[in-house]
């Protein structure tokens, strides 16, 4: 997944835990498949002898779900701009508590709909700040491993609500069966809470931020605060290597900002967080900077020319958007005159569409029906439809974190799984039509079982190619002012797919093989590019103007430092 993994310990970090909401997605998207068959449930809530009002309930449970995930991605955009990222996944974090908490707990139905809904607005939130927060953080080089990732957990999420309801299932019948199973969602969600407290705000939010200042001084006639520290003999630094002469060892950094005058203060400004506990504790006596948040991202000395570069490529791209927002009067005239706008907004919606259109929702949705073809009982079709697809899912998404994706560009993956997968659904609709089953038959025919086995090709095809393809591709062609915009659209489209989603068919999903056909000819490739090169990538600027800008950065920088010593 990573190369050198000390070196990238906390990018892993960040990843781990930034994708537990994830993994509640497809825990949420699954547990009430076990609870809405477990009798305690349905004598719970007099569902015993009403198999209809059941039926719909599990239905209702999922609707209002994905209602609450579209509104949230809908409004969270504002609250990206405004408050970061972390921030609004802390907000996300405690929705998924309390909507697990009264799921749990509930008494009657109604209030199990209020837990679901303001679940759903967590887990929305989390979906749009989750994957563009990781982008943001990782280098381009495990840029790919970190976001997709992002499927992976979701994929894990759904293995582990069917083991555990599994599991449950063979107790005897009481509350503590669905109430544990709903319960478990509460213990993922407080463990993404906590984990938050552990990681830094997004370096090119923070980046943005300073940015914004700056604008404000110029326009106040103030002078320009340094983005680096001027001297790399700083002793307060605990990434100091050590080599500076030894009367310089209580030397306060060269320059700081202003208002930053008192020696604790100081510590706090120069210091880069070395450890989980200075980073939290830090954060609240100093101000985090883009180049104190990078070097602690990327494990090395604020100093260092890996991250001084990363930090000015970063500074001339947010420089530029903040350019084009004043100029053109605002974030909504910006994306219809910046060249690549339409069209980048435009592929993350189609994007976001295909990624609730095919996938695992598929898979639990059509495979039950070609298995019930086969004469099995319902428990058997159970294990091997929900545990077997769930865990040659999880093995084939892995296979594609941990592998697969490193050895393939994003384009000829989305294009090579969406013919694929075009094919096979074409192949079960072909056998389907020419072979229908004979509900009065005493075996199954030699067509249905080829279906099962298609629908097992299906697996890696979708979970190699394309479902984690679809996340981290959507995450990262968006810069600038378009980051946050952009994202919203993704997950607003995909939410959107899923809420007005009809009953899925084969002869429906061959057109996924549009998509592929699509992807090629109009998204453009996109791996080991930096996010700030994206604009390079879609015309937005060309590479000279956006070399020149960074080495403007880097000389503004040097004349800051000058000024303020």
């Amino acid at each position: 997944m990573f190369t050198n993994v000390w070196h990238q310990r906390r990018i892993i970090l960040v990843t781990a835990i930034t994708t537990i909401s994830s993994t509640l997605v497809g825990y949420d998207a699954g547990v009430y498949g076990s609870v809405l068959v477990m009798p305690s449930f349905l004598a719970k809530f007099d569902l015993e002898d009403n198999p209809l009002r059941a039926a719909n309930l599990g239905g209702n449970m999922i609707t209002v779900y994905y209602i609450g995930a579209l509104v949230s991605s809908v409004f969270i955009t504002p609250c990206l701009i405004w408050f970061g990222r972390r921030s609004p996944m802390l907000g996300s974090s405690l929705g998924l508590v309390v909507g697990g908490v009264l799921q749990t707990i509930s008494p009657t139905i109604a209030i199990i709909y209020v837990g679901r809904v303001i679940s759903g607005l967590g887990v929305g939130a989390a979906s749009v700040a989750g994957p563009m927060y990781l982008a943001e953080c990782a280098t381009k080089e495990h840029r790919t491993a970190s976001v997709s990732f992002v499927q992976a957990a979701v994929t894990f999420g759904a293995f582990i609500s069917y083991w555990i309801g599994f599991g449950v299932r063979q107790e005897v019948p009481s509350d503590f069966q669905w109430r544990f199973l709903l319960g478990f969602q509460v213990i993922l969600a407080g463990l993404f809470f906590l984990g938050l407290f552990f990681l830094p705000e997004s370096p090119r939010y923070l980046a943005a931020v300073h940015v914004k200042e700056e604008a404000k001084r110029r326009r106040q006639g103030l002078p320009a605060l340094p983005l680096f520290p001027s001297s790399s003999h700083n002793p307060n630094d605990p990434n100091f290597n050590g080599k500076a002469d030894s009367d310089s060892k209580s030397a306060a950094p060269d320059s700081l900002p202003a208002g930053i005058d008192t020696l604790d203060s100081q510590l706090s400004y120069s210091k880069v967080a070395h450890t989980l506990a200075d980073r939290i504790f830090l954060g609240r006596t100093g101000p985090a900077t883009a180049l104190s948040t990078l070097a602690y991202l990327r494990c090395l000395p604020m100093l260092s020319e890996v991250v001084r570069d990363e930090c000015a490529e970063i500074y001339a791209a947010v420089g530029e958007a903040e350019a084009e927002r004043e100029a053109d009067g605002g974030l909504w005239n910006l994306l219809f005159r910046k060249k690549g706008s339409i069209l980048r907004l435009f592929i993350v919606g189609w994007v976001g569409i295909w990624q609730a259109n095919t996938g695992q929702l598929v898979l639990l949705t059509y495979a039950p029906t070609v298995l019930e073809s086969l004469g099995l009982s319902s428990t058997t079709i159970s294990l091997v439809a929900s545990g077997g697809f769930t865990t040659w899912e999880l093995v084939c998404v892995l296979f594609a974190v941990f592998y697969g994706l490193k050895k393939m560009g994003r384009v000829t993956a989305m294009t090579f799984g969406g013919i694929a997968v075009g094919i096979v659904f074409f192949m079960l609709a072909a056998i389907e039509g020419s072979y229908p089953v004979d509900p009065l038959a005493s075996s199954p025919s030699k067509a249905s079982y080829a279906m099962v086995f298609l629908i097992y090709v299906f697996v890696p095809f979708f979970c190699i190619f394309l479902g984690p393809v679809f996340r981290l591709y959507g995450s990262e062609v968006c810069t600038g002012s378009l980051r946050e915009v952009g994202q919203s659209v993704l997950m607003v489209m995909t939410w959107a797919a899923c809420v007005g989603g009809v009953k899925t068919t084969p002869i429906g999903l061959i057109a996924i093989g549009c998509f592929g056909v699509g992807a090629w000819f109009l998204m453009p490739e996109t791996k080991g590019r930096t996010i700030e090169q994206m604009d390079i990538v879609f015309g937005a600027i060309d590479e000279a103007t956006r070399i020149t800008h960074i080495q403007q950065v880097l000389r503004e920088e040097k004349a800051a430092v000058v000024q303020s010593a």
